[in-house]
């Protein structure tokens, strides 16, 4: 059966769910209630998108070169995966959900099934000679704990594992104390000497570790609501704005309309995943963006005779074997050690475990989490009001700045995630054999950030600091306030605001921080030929700008200067820019250092002595043709992730070359960098804008509805997403 625009039926054992596309392909489901729509949505996804969600579960699962492609790559994948143990905890983690969201799983998989059943597998996995095999509910629990890890609390991770790398290195802790203040004032020297001393087994983002494109980088967002004190039709209107990895195909989302016989679901959805992410019903709209909650921790663990130090003893971690099956080698067995705390950072090869110190990672969701997350998302359909949704989304075990708003007018933010209740700012290890260090549980959800109806009428999330008043210590590195702060000038000076006016601040390319920066560095750029075209840029982003090209040499530039010679060495800067996320995700730290001034940064030379040697070291005897267009800077091409760009162009299924405008700071992010070893992005990857006062959304999508290379939903929306415009999708 194919999904037409023409109304079909699918039977099922005791229901039946009606199927179609509206004119631009996008899913339409009716059914009874949200349990037939679980099967339906699972019968479609594994029509559209089967490729997309068997990758994620198999990266999940470790079985990357027993399944597909047996590699150095995809076995430092397995190995890590193993490590984790995401599929064993998913399992466990079943037992844990409650009756909705079991329901909601299981009808899910019995469509998923039924398609299995009735249909071939795709083109991929026929090549790759792989029959998938039927989905379970622990499939559905283990791509929401990998979708939870990889580019989310792995960001804190990667952070925190560059902390010990740089002690461990000689990188002076004094000047990291500046640049991380206050979350290293309780680093003392001892704590220091004590991670000089440890064995560095896995290292930051290890070259070899190379995440497949089927699991995206989930990290930069926008979203954002007023209220009809502010409008415009005097309803609250909700936009929905996730930054995510866009040099892929198919795209992230897969966007549906789906109705009950009372309501409806309007928004995006995640293959594998029943149920609506982000969107809206009726009464109620929802969104989030990554909420940069510190969820991962790193202990130092003192091992003699392969057992660890306690404040009373030693105990033997549990060790468990796992076995790796490989297409084209022998089975590869690994070791894996975890204790009480997380898992042992050790050689996975080596039967044995010599005496000294190690690192222990822990991850606050690793054991549970999955399932509540589900529960949340089973009930957040019946939910009328914005009140009642808060008390629901903040159980959701992922780190989320969620936005609400609903017919009645009310808008609201609630933070979620599984915050470890610790002693210390957690950015840096510590002994865990010291009782009072370890966690003390989990910080109750009833103490996370929560704010209803806002005098002001505004809320705004852009992965800045949400840290509750007066509470717990949430966010220890979010991303800088630039958007933020953009948005909400924005939406002050365009009330009362309408839809139109939400889909220009959606398309906004101006940079908050390029103007900091500029304030600095226009008074002293050189009189030259490049010196006058940065001192007319207008801060925008746009792809014919030549300004913003000059401007983020510059930008580099120094920073490299003052980082990369004065901080961590040349090299390992050079290797932080081009080959992690972590110069993207927290360049607020090094902006902030740079307008200190202080001399901790400027030892030699004034701020303004070094900006004004770095101007004219940039700007001179630079030429027009030497000068791309910002849109030639930041060229992608949108490959397919089951092939990676491995086949010629003319095969299509790949997308591109295409342009992108905005940077890390903007809007519209247009952020591009190298993350394991691969090119990736930050881009808007779906747009939603929704008056509550209206059964409609506007909406763009960077893709298409279908992962089929052959059908004409393949890219169907690209075009769209680009121009900045958008289709109207509706109930009814």
């Amino acid at each position: 059966m194919r999904i037409t625009k023409s109304r079909r039926n699918i039977d099922f054992e005791d229901s039946q769910v009606g199927i179609a596309r509206n004119s631009e392909g996008v899913l339409r489901l009716w059914a009874e209630d949200d349990i037939g729509l679980a099967r339906g949505l699972g019968f479609a996804h594994a029509h559209d998108r089967l490729v997309q969600m068997v990758l994620v579960r198999l990266v999940g699962q470790g079985r990357l070169c027993e399944c597909l492609k047996d590699s150095d790559e995809t076995l430092a994948i397995d190995v890590f995966m193993r490590e984790m143990g995401l599929r064993r905890e998913a399992e466990a983690d079943v037992a844990n959900l409650g009756t909705d969201g079991s329901k909601l799983v299981l009808a899910y998989a019995e469509g998923v099934n039924q398609y299995l059943a009735t249909h071939r597998r795709p083109l991929e996995l026929w090549l790759a000679r792989h029959q998938p095999e039927r989905w379970t509910a622990t499939d559905t629990l283990l791509t929401i704990k990998l979708m939870s890890y990889v580019g989310l609390a792995q960001s804190q991770q990667d952070m925190e594992k560059l902390v010990i790398q740089a002690i461990h290195g000689g990188t002076s802790v004094e000047k990291l104390k500046a640049l991380l203040a206050p979350h290293l004032d309780g680093l003392d020297d001892e704590t220091a000497a004590l991670i000089r001393r440890v064995q560095l087994s896995q290292p930051l983002v290890s070259e070899s570790l190379r995440f497949l494109a089927s699991v995206p980088t989930l990290m930069s967002s926008n979203n954002w609501a007023v209220a009809p004190s502010r409008s415009a039709t005097s309803n609250a209107i909700q936009c929905n704005d996730p930054h995510l990895e866009c040099n892929r195909l198919p795209a992230i989302w897969y966007e549906a309309v789906m109705h009950t016989a009372d309501d409806y679901r309007i928004g995006a959805t995640m293959p594998g995943v029943p149920g609506l992410v982000m969107g809206r019903t009726r009464h109620l709209s929802f969104g989030f963006t990554y909420g940069f909650m510190d969820m991962v921790d790193y202990f130092i663990e003192e091992c003699r005779g392969e057992k660890c130090r306690r404040q009373d003893g030693l105990e033997a971690p549990d060790l468990r074997t796992e076995s790796i099956l490989r297409k084209d080698s022998d089975t590869l067995e690994i070791r894996v050690r975890e204790n009480d705390l997380g898992v042992l950072e050790t050689d996975p090869l080596s039967d044995t475990m010599d005496d000294g110190f190690y690192l222990c990672r822990a991850w606050s969701a690793h054991h549970g989490g999955a399932a509540l997350s589900i529960d949340a998302l089973a009930a957040l359909p019946a939910v009328t009001t914005v009140p009642e949704a808060q008390k629901l989304v903040r159980n959701v075990a992922i780190s989320c700045n969620w936005i609400l708003a609903d017919r009645d007018g009310n808008i609201g933010y609630q933070q979620s995630g599984v915050l470890p209740d610790r002693s210390h700012s957690g950015l840096y290890p510590v002994p865990a054999w010291i009782e009072e260090n370890r966690w003390r549980g989990n910080v109750d959800a009833s103490r996370l950030h929560c704010v209803l109806n806002p005098e002001e009428g505004i809320l705004v999330s852009a992965n800045d600091d949400h840290n509750p008043p007066g509470g717990p210590l949430v966010i220890n590195l979010p991303m800088g306030s630039y958007r933020a702060d953009r948005i909400r000038s924005l939406l002050e000076s365009s009330t009362p605001c309408t839809a139109e006016d939400m889909e220009k601040i959606q398309n906004d390319l101006y940079s908050e921080q390029a103007e900091r920066f500029m304030e600095i560095i226009r008074p002293i750029v050189p009189e030259t030929f490049a010196g006058r075209i940065l001192a007319g840029w207008d801060c925008r982003y746009d792809l014919e700008s030549r300004g913003a090209t000059l401007f983020e040499t510059v930008y580099h530039a120094l920073l490299h200067e003052i980082f990369g010679s004065g901080l961590f060495g040349e090299e390992v800067w050079d290797f932080l820019v081009e080959s992690t996320a972590i110069v993207a995700d927290y360049y607020h730290l090094f902006d902030n250092a740079f307008f200190s001034g202080d001399s901790i940064w400027f030892p030699e030379e004034s701020r303004d002595e070094v900006v004004t040697r770095v101007l004219n070291e940039v700007l001179t005897d630079v030429e027009l043709a030497a000068i791309s267009p910002w849109g030639r800077c930041q060229e992608i091409e949108m490959k397919n992730i089951f092939f990676d760009g491995a086949l010629p162009s003319f095969f299509g299924f790949d997308y591109g070359p295409i342009n992108l405008p905005g940077n890390r700071a903007t809007v519209v992010q247009g952020g591009i960098f190298a993350s394991h070893d691969r090119q990736t992005t930050f881009t808007p990857s779906w747009r939603f804008i929704t008056d509550l006062g209206e059964d409609a959304a506007s909406t763009a999508l960077a893709g298409g509805p279908s992962g089929r290379r052959f059908s004409k939903w393949y890219t169907s929306d690209v075009e769209r997403w680009l121009s900045g415009t958008y289709k109207t999708i509706r109930p009814g």
